[in-house]
């Protein structure tokens, strides 16, 4: 006995490869938005950790000038690291970034109050100096026939270039407590502690540890 296959309609077809096609778009949609808000989520966890490593850990400083020669020269870069008076004193000899002006936030005016911010984006007219600290708080700071005296001892300073003379800042002194004096090693060339007094432990950024650039001269810049 033979029997015939009932033809299916264009109208059927059509219904089913619609059904097919809706059900795999609701698949798809939904795990195409999980990846989209898995990668958003990752990027934003890696902004934030990266914001809070170079708020309260480390940054990177490009010189300018010629005040730290001959040990640093103008237009090297230095790795700081930001948390190393957060858990120790500063330590006569270390070489550090300070903070003369703090600039103005006007273009920015919420930046000041979120310290990760103001680390984003500087301060119109932010002044930094990077010197060299050479007087501990207690320390009795004297300048005399062109050469440095600490305690009424005086410093055999390999690295300093030219002679040590006195500004406008008058001396001998004390170092106040939780202050530093600091001066530039190329000393004729130099505006620091001679002229804009000692430097307050808040002032202090962070400790230049190394050299980044030129790479041929990478690694550490204390002798």
């Amino acid at each position: 006995m033979n029997s015939k296959k009932r033809p299916v309609s264009t109208n059927s077809r059509q219904e089913e490869l619609n059904q097919t096609l809706t059900e795999s778009m609701a698949t798809v949609k939904p795990n195409l938005f999980r990846e989209i808000l898995k990668w958003g989520a990752i990027v934003l966890l890696a902004v934030i950790v990266a914001l809070l490593l170079r708020t309260f850990v480390f940054e990177w400083v490009v010189v300018q000038g010629a005040s730290m020669e001959d040990t640093l020269k103008n237009e090297q870069v230095l790795f700081v690291n930001k948390l190393q008076y957060l858990l120790f004193e500063p330590e006569r000899g270390d070489i550090v970034i300070i903070e003369i002006s703090e600039g103005s936030w006007d273009y920015l005016y919420f930046a000041k109050d979120f310290r990760a911010l103001t680390t984003l984006f500087p301060g119109k007219g932010e002044v930094n100096y990077i010197k060299r600290i050479l007087g501990l708080p207690g320390d009795s700071i004297e300048i005399k026939d062109g050469h440095l005296y600490v305690n009424g001892n005086k410093q055999d300073e390999e690295y300093a270039k030219g002679l040590t003379y006195e500004q406008s800042f008058d001396l001998p002194r004390e170092v106040p407590p939780n202050s530093v004096f600091v001066m530039g090693d190329n000393r004729e060339f130099s505006k620091d502690s001679r002229q804009i007094g000692f430097i307050e432990y808040k002032k202090i950024k962070g400790k230049a540890v190394f050299r980044i650039k030129p790479l041929d001269q990478f690694g550490s810049i204390y002798n």
